[in-house]
Protein backbone atom coordinates (compact mmCIF):
# COMPACT_ATOMS: atom_id res chain seq x y z
CA UNK A 1 0.00 0.00 0.00
CA UNK A 2 2.74 2.55 1.35
CA UNK A 3 4.56 1.95 -2.78
CA UNK A 4 2.00 3.30 -4.72
CA UNK A 5 3.15 6.27 -6.47
CA UNK A 6 2.63 9.98 -5.17
CA UNK A 7 0.95 10.51 -8.19
CA UNK A 8 -1.13 7.91 -8.51
CA UNK A 9 -2.64 8.92 -4.83
CA UNK A 10 -2.71 12.04 -6.14
CA UNK A 11 -4.73 11.60 -9.27
CA UNK A 12 -7.05 8.18 -8.08
CA UNK A 13 -9.50 9.19 -4.98
CA UNK A 14 -12.99 8.68 -4.22
CA UNK A 15 -14.55 11.75 -4.71
CA UNK A 16 -12.61 12.01 -7.98
CA UNK A 17 -12.70 8.60 -9.31
CA UNK A 18 -16.46 8.19 -8.32
CA UNK A 19 -18.85 8.98 -11.29
CA UNK A 20 -22.51 10.04 -10.33
CA UNK A 21 -23.33 12.01 -13.42
CA UNK A 22 -23.33 9.50 -16.51
CA UNK A 23 -26.41 8.08 -15.58
CA UNK A 24 -27.72 11.98 -15.18
CA UNK A 25 -26.77 12.39 -18.67
CA UNK A 26 -29.57 13.26 -20.45
CA UNK A 27 -30.10 16.44 -17.63
CA UNK A 28 -29.45 19.47 -19.46
CA UNK A 29 -27.48 21.28 -16.36
CA UNK A 30 -25.37 18.06 -16.30
CA UNK A 31 -24.38 18.34 -19.79
CA UNK A 32 -23.57 22.58 -19.09
CA UNK A 33 -21.89 21.70 -15.99
CA UNK A 34 -19.45 19.43 -18.07
CA UNK A 35 -18.91 22.20 -20.41
CA UNK A 36 -18.37 25.08 -18.06
CA UNK A 37 -17.09 23.74 -14.74
CA UNK A 38 -18.73 26.80 -13.21
CA UNK A 39 -21.24 26.40 -11.11
CA UNK A 40 -22.86 29.83 -12.62
CA UNK A 41 -26.22 30.40 -14.82
CA UNK A 42 -28.18 27.93 -15.14
CA UNK A 43 -26.00 25.53 -12.72
CA UNK A 44 -25.73 28.08 -9.90
CA UNK A 45 -30.07 28.19 -10.36
CA UNK A 46 -30.27 24.34 -10.65
CA UNK A 47 -28.49 23.72 -7.44
CA UNK A 48 -29.80 26.78 -5.52
CA UNK A 49 -33.38 25.06 -6.47
CA UNK A 50 -35.46 22.52 -4.43
CA UNK A 51 -34.21 20.15 -7.23
CA UNK A 52 -34.14 16.42 -5.89
CA UNK A 53 -30.70 15.79 -3.90
CA UNK A 54 -29.68 13.22 -6.29
CA UNK A 55 -29.77 15.33 -9.48
CA UNK A 56 -28.01 18.25 -7.53
CA UNK A 57 -25.39 15.63 -6.58
CA UNK A 58 -25.09 14.62 -10.33
CA UNK A 59 -24.22 18.43 -11.82
CA UNK A 60 -21.83 18.71 -8.76
CA UNK A 61 -19.73 15.72 -10.07
CA UNK A 62 -20.39 16.89 -13.10
CA UNK A 63 -18.35 20.58 -12.69
CA UNK A 64 -15.35 18.11 -11.64
CA UNK A 65 -12.05 18.55 -10.06
CA UNK A 66 -9.12 20.38 -11.07
CA UNK A 67 -5.54 20.54 -9.37
CA UNK A 68 -5.67 24.04 -8.91
CA UNK A 69 -8.48 24.29 -6.58
CA UNK A 70 -12.36 25.56 -8.18
CA UNK A 71 -14.77 28.35 -6.69
CA UNK A 72 -17.56 26.66 -6.83
CA UNK A 73 -17.91 26.45 -3.14
CA UNK A 74 -17.98 30.01 -2.89
CA UNK A 75 -19.85 30.90 -6.45
CA UNK A 76 -22.73 28.79 -4.61
CA UNK A 77 -22.79 30.62 -1.28
CA UNK A 78 -22.67 34.01 -3.21
CA UNK A 79 -25.82 33.20 -5.26
CA UNK A 80 -27.64 31.63 -2.00
CA UNK A 81 -27.02 34.82 -0.07
CA UNK A 82 -28.27 36.91 -3.58
CA UNK A 83 -31.12 34.93 -3.19
CA UNK A 84 -31.93 34.92 0.61
CA UNK A 85 -31.71 39.21 0.25
CA UNK A 86 -28.49 39.23 2.09
CA UNK A 87 -24.45 40.74 1.52
CA UNK A 88 -22.11 37.68 1.29
CA UNK A 89 -20.74 38.98 4.37
CA UNK A 90 -23.59 38.64 6.75
CA UNK A 91 -24.96 35.11 5.56
CA UNK A 92 -23.97 32.74 8.63
CA UNK A 93 -24.79 28.87 8.96
CA UNK A 94 -28.20 28.75 10.19
CA UNK A 95 -29.15 30.69 6.95
CA UNK A 96 -28.66 27.16 5.10
CA UNK A 97 -30.90 24.92 4.65
CA UNK A 98 -29.91 21.47 5.39
CA UNK A 99 -29.84 20.44 1.69
CA UNK A 100 -27.80 24.01 0.72
CA UNK A 101 -25.45 21.94 3.48
CA UNK A 102 -25.05 19.15 1.36
CA UNK A 103 -24.29 21.53 -1.61
CA UNK A 104 -22.02 23.44 -0.10
CA UNK A 105 -20.06 20.78 1.43
CA UNK A 106 -19.95 18.63 -1.68
CA UNK A 107 -18.77 21.50 -4.24
CA UNK A 108 -16.02 22.19 -1.24
CA UNK A 109 -14.88 19.09 -1.52
CA UNK A 110 -14.75 18.61 -5.64
CA UNK A 111 -13.62 22.14 -5.13
CA UNK A 112 -10.29 21.51 -3.02
CA UNK A 113 -10.09 17.37 -2.65
CA UNK A 114 -6.58 17.09 -1.97
CA UNK A 115 -7.09 19.12 1.35
CA UNK A 116 -10.84 19.29 2.01
CA UNK A 117 -10.95 22.67 2.65
CA UNK A 118 -12.89 25.25 4.40
CA UNK A 119 -14.14 28.95 2.72
CA UNK A 120 -11.51 30.17 4.28
CA UNK A 121 -8.88 29.09 6.22
CA UNK A 122 -8.44 32.34 8.46
CA UNK A 123 -12.23 33.15 8.90
CA UNK A 124 -13.60 32.69 12.44
CA UNK A 125 -17.43 32.19 11.50
CA UNK A 126 -18.64 28.41 11.71
CA UNK A 127 -19.93 28.93 8.23
CA UNK A 128 -17.00 29.97 6.49
CA UNK A 129 -14.35 27.94 8.35
CA UNK A 130 -16.58 24.39 8.08
CA UNK A 131 -14.75 21.93 5.92
CA UNK A 132 -17.20 19.83 3.79
CA UNK A 133 -17.05 16.84 5.96
CA UNK A 134 -18.59 19.08 8.37
CA UNK A 135 -21.37 20.38 6.10
CA UNK A 136 -22.34 17.09 4.79
CA UNK A 137 -22.44 15.36 8.18
CA UNK A 138 -24.72 18.21 9.01
CA UNK A 139 -26.87 17.28 6.37
CA UNK A 140 -26.85 14.34 6.32
CA UNK A 141 -27.56 14.29 10.73
CA UNK A 142 -31.30 16.49 9.68
CA UNK A 143 -31.80 13.91 6.22
CA UNK A 144 -31.11 10.23 7.75
CA UNK A 145 -33.82 9.17 5.21
CA UNK A 146 -32.20 10.39 1.78
CA UNK A 147 -29.46 7.75 0.29
CA UNK A 148 -28.25 10.62 -1.69
CA UNK A 149 -26.99 12.83 0.73
CA UNK A 150 -25.59 9.86 2.91
CA UNK A 151 -24.17 8.12 0.08
CA UNK A 152 -21.95 11.06 -0.87
CA UNK A 153 -21.12 11.97 2.83
CA UNK A 154 -19.75 8.25 2.69
CA UNK A 155 -17.36 9.23 -0.10
CA UNK A 156 -16.51 12.39 1.28
CA UNK A 157 -15.41 10.49 4.57
CA UNK A 158 -13.77 8.10 2.35
CA UNK A 159 -11.67 10.97 0.67
CA UNK A 160 -10.97 12.73 4.23
CA UNK A 161 -9.51 9.13 5.34
CA UNK A 162 -7.74 8.31 1.92
CA UNK A 163 -4.05 8.65 3.78
CA UNK A 164 -4.68 6.49 6.81
CA UNK A 165 -7.59 4.18 6.35
CA UNK A 166 -7.82 2.90 2.63
CA UNK A 167 -10.76 0.30 4.53
CA UNK A 168 -12.66 3.22 5.41
CA UNK A 169 -13.03 4.10 1.56
CA UNK A 170 -14.90 1.19 0.82
CA UNK A 171 -16.50 0.54 4.29
CA UNK A 172 -18.38 3.96 4.83
CA UNK A 173 -20.55 3.76 1.24
CA UNK A 174 -21.38 -0.18 1.45
CA UNK A 175 -22.54 0.90 5.61
CA UNK A 176 -24.85 3.24 3.59
CA UNK A 177 -25.67 0.81 0.79
CA UNK A 178 -26.47 -2.44 3.50
CA UNK A 179 -29.05 0.66 5.80
CA UNK A 180 -31.29 1.43 2.42
CA UNK A 181 -33.31 -1.52 0.70
CA UNK A 182 -32.84 -0.54 -3.15
CA UNK A 183 -36.14 0.73 -2.99
CA UNK A 184 -35.20 3.47 -0.86
CA UNK A 185 -32.72 4.60 -2.71
CA UNK A 186 -33.13 8.06 -4.28
CA UNK A 187 -30.13 7.60 -6.85
CA UNK A 188 -30.24 5.91 -9.77
CA UNK A 189 -29.01 2.58 -9.45
CA UNK A 190 -26.22 2.90 -12.64
CA UNK A 191 -25.23 5.89 -10.53
CA UNK A 192 -24.19 3.65 -7.45
CA UNK A 193 -22.95 0.31 -9.70
CA UNK A 194 -20.72 2.75 -11.23
CA UNK A 195 -19.21 4.52 -8.14
CA UNK A 196 -18.78 1.25 -6.41
CA UNK A 197 -17.23 -0.23 -9.24
CA UNK A 198 -14.49 2.40 -7.76
CA UNK A 199 -14.98 1.84 -4.38
CA UNK A 200 -14.57 -1.83 -3.86
CA UNK A 201 -11.06 -1.63 -5.39
CA UNK A 202 -10.59 -0.95 -1.51
CA UNK A 203 -12.56 -3.99 0.12
CA UNK A 204 -9.22 -5.62 0.62
CA UNK A 205 -7.73 -3.70 2.70
CA UNK A 206 -10.64 -4.36 5.41
CA UNK A 207 -9.60 -6.41 8.45
CA UNK A 208 -11.47 -6.97 11.87
CA UNK A 209 -8.87 -6.08 14.47
CA UNK A 210 -8.75 -8.34 17.57
CA UNK A 211 -8.38 -7.45 21.01
CA UNK A 212 -4.77 -6.08 21.91
CA UNK A 213 -3.58 -6.32 25.04
CA UNK A 214 0.22 -4.51 26.22
CA UNK A 215 0.67 -4.17 22.51
CA UNK A 216 2.08 -0.96 20.60
CA UNK A 217 -0.91 0.59 18.81
CA UNK A 218 -0.66 0.34 14.79
CA UNK A 219 -4.31 3.00 14.57
CA UNK A 220 -3.76 6.66 15.25
CA UNK A 221 -7.47 6.88 15.85
CA UNK A 222 -6.89 5.16 19.10
CA UNK A 223 -5.85 8.97 19.64
CA UNK A 224 -8.63 10.53 18.74
CA UNK A 225 -10.66 10.91 21.74
CA UNK A 226 -15.00 11.49 22.08
CA UNK A 227 -15.28 10.44 25.83
CA UNK A 228 -13.18 9.73 28.74
CA UNK A 229 -14.65 7.85 32.11
CA UNK A 230 -12.34 6.85 35.00
CA UNK A 231 -12.74 3.31 35.93
CA UNK A 232 -11.34 1.34 38.59
CA UNK A 233 -8.45 3.58 38.82
CA UNK A 234 -7.59 3.47 35.11
CA UNK A 235 -8.86 6.61 32.33
CA UNK A 236 -10.27 5.13 29.82
CA UNK A 237 -11.03 6.75 26.55
CA UNK A 238 -13.34 6.05 23.94
CA UNK A 239 -12.74 6.86 20.51
CA UNK A 240 -12.26 6.90 16.52
CA UNK A 241 -10.72 3.46 16.40
CA UNK A 242 -11.67 1.95 19.79
CA UNK A 243 -11.60 1.56 23.46
CA UNK A 244 -7.88 2.44 25.25
CA UNK A 245 -7.52 1.71 29.33
CA UNK A 246 -4.28 4.42 30.44
CA UNK A 247 -2.68 4.06 33.61
CA UNK A 248 -2.64 7.88 35.18
CA UNK A 249 0.86 6.78 36.72
CA UNK A 250 2.70 5.56 34.55
CA UNK A 251 1.13 7.19 31.78
CA UNK A 252 0.79 4.14 29.44
CA UNK A 253 -1.87 1.87 27.95
CA UNK A 254 -2.63 -1.37 29.80
CA UNK A 255 -4.66 -2.17 26.93
CA UNK A 256 -6.94 -1.51 23.41
CA UNK A 257 -9.93 -2.81 22.31
CA UNK A 258 -10.44 -2.09 18.42
CA UNK A 259 -13.71 -1.36 17.35
CA UNK A 260 -15.58 1.27 14.92
CA UNK A 261 -16.19 5.32 16.35
CA UNK A 262 -16.84 4.80 20.03
CA UNK A 263 -18.86 7.69 20.99
CA UNK A 264 -20.47 6.92 24.40
CA UNK A 265 -19.18 5.60 27.55
CA UNK A 266 -20.72 5.65 31.02
CA UNK A 267 -19.75 3.46 34.34
CA UNK A 268 -22.77 2.13 35.67
CA UNK A 269 -23.15 -1.14 38.43
CA UNK A 270 -19.82 -1.30 38.69
CA UNK A 271 -19.18 -1.97 34.66
CA UNK A 272 -18.04 0.20 32.01
CA UNK A 273 -20.50 0.48 29.23
CA UNK A 274 -19.25 1.42 25.75
CA UNK A 275 -21.44 2.95 22.48
CA UNK A 276 -19.69 2.38 19.45
CA UNK A 277 -21.05 2.89 15.68
CA UNK A 278 -21.94 -1.13 15.34
CA UNK A 279 -21.49 -2.11 18.98
CA UNK A 280 -23.24 -1.96 22.67
CA UNK A 281 -20.86 -3.31 24.91
CA UNK A 282 -19.85 -3.88 28.54
CA UNK A 283 -16.60 -4.79 30.50
CA UNK A 284 -16.63 -6.15 34.55
CA UNK A 285 -13.34 -5.88 34.60
CA UNK A 286 -12.70 -9.34 33.38
CA UNK A 287 -14.83 -10.03 30.40
CA UNK A 288 -16.66 -8.26 27.55
CA UNK A 289 -20.40 -8.88 26.77
CA UNK A 290 -21.98 -7.48 23.74
CA UNK A 291 -25.48 -6.51 24.00
CA UNK A 292 -26.34 -5.11 20.60
CA UNK A 293 -24.58 -5.44 17.21
CA UNK A 294 -26.05 -3.55 14.11
CA UNK A 295 -23.49 -3.52 11.47
CA UNK A 296 -25.54 -1.29 8.75
CA UNK A 297 -26.00 1.27 11.48
CA UNK A 298 -24.75 4.96 10.78
CA UNK A 299 -22.31 7.51 12.76
CA UNK A 300 -24.04 7.91 15.28
CA UNK A 301 -24.23 4.62 16.88
CA UNK A 302 -25.11 3.60 20.33
CA UNK A 303 -25.60 6.22 23.29
CA UNK A 304 -25.66 5.33 27.22
CA UNK A 305 -27.96 7.54 28.41
CA UNK A 306 -28.61 7.69 33.01
CA UNK A 307 -32.02 7.52 33.23
CA UNK A 308 -34.39 8.33 35.91
CA UNK A 309 -34.42 6.70 39.20
CA UNK A 310 -30.59 5.30 38.54
CA UNK A 311 -31.24 3.31 35.64
CA UNK A 312 -29.67 2.77 32.39
CA UNK A 313 -30.95 3.63 29.16
CA UNK A 314 -29.75 3.29 25.67
CA UNK A 315 -30.24 5.05 22.34
CA UNK A 316 -30.29 4.00 18.74
CA UNK A 317 -31.44 5.83 15.98
CA UNK A 318 -35.09 6.23 17.09
CA UNK A 319 -35.07 3.42 19.42
CA UNK A 320 -34.96 3.64 23.27
CA UNK A 321 -33.94 0.50 25.59
CA UNK A 322 -34.29 0.73 29.14
CA UNK A 323 -31.40 -2.10 30.97
CA UNK A 324 -33.38 -5.35 33.47
CA UNK A 325 -30.41 -5.95 35.47
CA UNK A 326 -32.52 -9.24 36.79
CA UNK A 327 -32.93 -10.81 33.47
CA UNK A 328 -29.13 -8.81 31.97
CA UNK A 329 -30.38 -7.78 28.91
CA UNK A 330 -31.82 -4.52 27.19
CA UNK A 331 -36.54 -4.21 26.92
CA UNK A 332 -37.82 -1.93 25.03
CA UNK A 333 -38.47 1.61 26.67
CA UNK A 334 -41.29 3.94 25.35
CA UNK A 335 -39.37 7.01 24.46
CA UNK A 336 -42.23 9.75 24.16
CA UNK A 337 -39.38 12.04 23.09
CA UNK A 338 -42.06 14.06 20.76
CA UNK A 339 -40.77 14.86 17.17
CA UNK A 340 -37.91 15.91 15.86
CA UNK A 341 -34.33 14.37 15.55
CA UNK A 342 -32.76 13.66 19.09
CA UNK A 343 -29.03 14.68 19.74
CA UNK A 344 -29.03 14.56 22.74
CA UNK A 345 -31.06 13.61 25.97
CA UNK A 346 -30.93 14.33 29.76
CA UNK A 347 -33.27 13.55 32.75
CA UNK A 348 -32.87 15.89 35.09
CA UNK A 349 -32.70 15.22 38.99
CA UNK A 350 -36.00 16.97 39.44
CA UNK A 351 -37.82 14.17 36.94
CA UNK A 352 -37.55 17.14 33.88
CA UNK A 353 -36.87 15.25 30.55
CA UNK A 354 -34.82 17.35 28.01
CA UNK A 355 -33.44 16.82 24.79
CA UNK A 356 -32.26 18.38 22.01
CA UNK A 357 -33.44 18.81 18.53
CA UNK A 358 -30.53 19.36 16.03
CA UNK A 359 -30.40 22.88 14.69
CA UNK A 360 -33.89 22.61 15.42
CA UNK A 361 -35.37 23.29 19.37
CA UNK A 362 -34.68 22.59 22.91
CA UNK A 363 -37.37 20.16 24.42
CA UNK A 364 -38.28 20.19 28.31
CA UNK A 365 -41.12 17.06 28.51
CA UNK A 366 -43.54 18.65 26.00
CA UNK A 367 -42.63 21.96 25.49
CA UNK A 368 -40.83 23.19 22.90
CA UNK A 369 -38.17 26.15 23.39
CA UNK A 370 -37.37 27.45 19.87
CA UNK A 371 -33.49 28.31 19.32
CA UNK A 372 -32.51 32.02 18.92
CA UNK A 373 -35.18 33.01 21.38
CA UNK A 374 -35.67 35.03 24.54
CA UNK A 375 -35.46 31.73 26.35
CA UNK A 376 -32.61 30.57 24.46
CA UNK A 377 -30.39 32.53 22.64
CA UNK A 378 -27.96 30.11 21.30
CA UNK A 379 -28.12 28.38 17.91
CA UNK A 380 -26.53 25.38 17.55
CA UNK A 381 -27.27 23.30 20.93
CA UNK A 382 -25.05 20.08 21.09
CA UNK A 383 -25.25 18.40 24.91
CA UNK A 384 -26.88 18.52 27.99
CA UNK A 385 -25.05 19.10 31.34
CA UNK A 386 -26.18 19.37 34.94
CA UNK A 387 -23.97 19.51 37.79
CA UNK A 388 -23.90 18.48 41.64
CA UNK A 389 -26.30 21.20 42.89
CA UNK A 390 -28.95 20.61 39.67
CA UNK A 391 -28.01 23.38 37.78
CA UNK A 392 -28.29 22.64 34.56
CA UNK A 393 -25.95 23.60 31.65
CA UNK A 394 -26.44 23.64 28.06
CA UNK A 395 -23.09 23.21 25.52
CA UNK A 396 -23.58 25.45 21.99
CA UNK A 397 -21.35 25.21 19.63
CA UNK A 398 -22.16 28.28 17.88
CA UNK A 399 -22.31 30.36 20.57
CA UNK A 400 -20.10 28.28 23.77
CA UNK A 401 -22.22 28.20 27.01
CA UNK A 402 -25.59 28.96 28.76
CA UNK A 403 -26.72 28.08 32.38
CA UNK A 404 -30.88 28.03 32.92
CA UNK A 405 -32.32 30.16 35.48
CA UNK A 406 -35.21 27.71 37.04
CA UNK A 407 -37.00 30.87 38.35
CA UNK A 408 -37.29 32.72 35.09
CA UNK A 409 -37.14 29.66 32.64
CA UNK A 410 -34.44 31.52 30.99
CA UNK A 411 -30.88 30.30 29.50
CA UNK A 412 -28.16 32.79 30.41
CA UNK A 413 -25.30 32.97 27.67
CA UNK A 414 -21.91 32.73 29.61
CA UNK A 415 -20.43 35.31 27.84
CA UNK A 416 -16.76 35.12 28.73
CA UNK A 417 -16.78 32.02 26.71
CA UNK A 418 -18.09 32.04 23.59
CA UNK A 419 -18.32 30.07 20.48
CA UNK A 420 -17.46 26.38 19.96
CA UNK A 421 -18.19 24.76 22.95
CA UNK A 422 -17.71 21.57 23.11
CA UNK A 423 -18.15 19.98 27.08
CA UNK A 424 -18.22 21.28 30.37
CA UNK A 425 -17.46 19.90 34.45
CA UNK A 426 -17.53 21.18 37.05
CA UNK A 427 -16.11 20.53 41.15
CA UNK A 428 -17.06 22.61 44.12
CA UNK A 429 -14.61 25.41 43.26
CA UNK A 430 -14.30 25.57 39.78
CA UNK A 431 -16.44 25.42 36.39
CA UNK A 432 -14.58 23.98 33.97
CA UNK A 433 -15.63 25.31 29.76
CA UNK A 434 -13.82 23.79 27.26
CA UNK A 435 -13.69 24.79 24.15
CA UNK A 436 -13.29 22.76 20.85
CA UNK A 437 -10.43 24.25 19.13
CA UNK A 438 -8.69 26.19 21.32
CA UNK A 439 -8.18 25.13 25.10
CA UNK A 440 -10.14 25.12 28.49
CA UNK A 441 -11.75 27.95 30.50
CA UNK A 442 -11.22 27.60 34.56
CA UNK A 443 -13.91 29.71 36.07
CA UNK A 444 -13.48 29.60 39.75
CA UNK A 445 -16.69 30.96 42.19
CA UNK A 446 -15.24 34.89 43.42
CA UNK A 447 -13.04 35.31 40.41
CA UNK A 448 -14.31 38.12 37.67
CA UNK A 449 -12.59 36.21 34.83
CA UNK A 450 -12.07 32.48 33.99
CA UNK A 451 -8.17 31.47 33.43
CA UNK A 452 -7.47 30.34 30.05
CA UNK A 453 -5.27 27.21 29.22
CA UNK A 454 -3.98 27.04 25.41
CA UNK A 455 -4.81 23.46 24.47
CA UNK A 456 -4.72 24.06 20.70
CA UNK A 457 -2.05 21.52 19.73
CA UNK A 458 -4.85 18.83 20.50
CA UNK A 459 -6.57 20.50 17.44
CA UNK A 460 -10.44 18.75 18.37
CA UNK A 461 -11.12 19.09 21.83
CA UNK A 462 -14.44 16.80 22.27
CA UNK A 463 -14.68 15.79 26.03
CA UNK A 464 -13.45 16.78 29.31
CA UNK A 465 -13.25 14.83 32.53
CA UNK A 466 -12.56 15.75 36.60
CA UNK A 467 -11.15 12.26 38.33
CA UNK A 468 -11.65 11.50 41.98
CA UNK A 469 -8.22 13.42 42.86
CA UNK A 470 -9.11 16.65 40.81
CA UNK A 471 -7.60 16.29 38.55
CA UNK A 472 -8.69 17.72 34.68
CA UNK A 473 -8.27 15.04 31.83
CA UNK A 474 -9.16 16.65 28.22
CA UNK A 475 -9.44 14.24 25.42
CA UNK A 476 -7.89 15.74 21.92
CA UNK A 477 -7.92 14.63 18.18
CA UNK A 478 -4.32 13.93 18.67
CA UNK A 479 -3.64 12.64 22.56
CA UNK A 480 -4.93 12.89 26.31
CA UNK A 481 -4.05 15.64 28.40
CA UNK A 482 -4.15 15.30 32.28
CA UNK A 483 -3.80 19.16 33.91
CA UNK A 484 -3.05 19.08 37.30
CA UNK A 485 -2.93 22.25 40.01
CA UNK A 486 0.26 23.05 41.33
CA UNK A 487 0.09 26.66 43.01
CA UNK A 488 -0.86 28.85 40.13
CA UNK A 489 0.24 26.71 37.68
CA UNK A 490 -0.94 23.72 35.69
CA UNK A 491 1.32 20.80 35.20
CA UNK A 492 0.46 18.81 31.82
CA UNK A 493 1.26 14.88 31.19
CA UNK A 494 0.49 13.94 27.78
CA UNK A 495 -1.00 10.23 27.26
CA UNK A 496 -0.35 8.77 23.32
CA UNK A 497 -0.47 6.07 21.49
CA UNK A 498 2.13 5.86 18.75
CA UNK A 499 2.68 4.21 15.27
Amino acid sequence: MLLWPLQRAQADSPLTSTDLATAYQEMPEVQLAQRTKAAKGQVLKFLLSDAPTDQKAAVINALGWNFKGQRNGYRFLAGLAQAQGLALQEIQLHHLRPTDRFALGYLLAMDDYFELSSLSKTATEDLWKASPLQLISQAAYALPDDFTVQFVRAIVQGQNDFSRSWCSIYLEPQQVLNQFPVAKRNLRSQAVTQAMQYLNRYESHCQQPAFLTNQPSVNPELNQIYKIVEFQNQIVTATQGGIVFWDPQSQTATATRAEKLCTSLMVWSNALWVGCQHRLLRFDSNNWKLYRYSPQSTESGFQLVPGPQGTLLVRHGGQLWQFDPKKDRLVAADPQLGPGHSYDLLYRRNGEQWRIDFLQALWRNQQRISLQSDAYPGSDPRSFYEDANGQLWVVDFNQGFFRFNDQTQTFQAMTRVAGKGSAIATDQQHTYFLHYTSGLYVQTQGQADPTFIDLSTLRYMRDLFVDQKGDIWIGGWNQLVRLRRQGNQWSRDRYRLFN
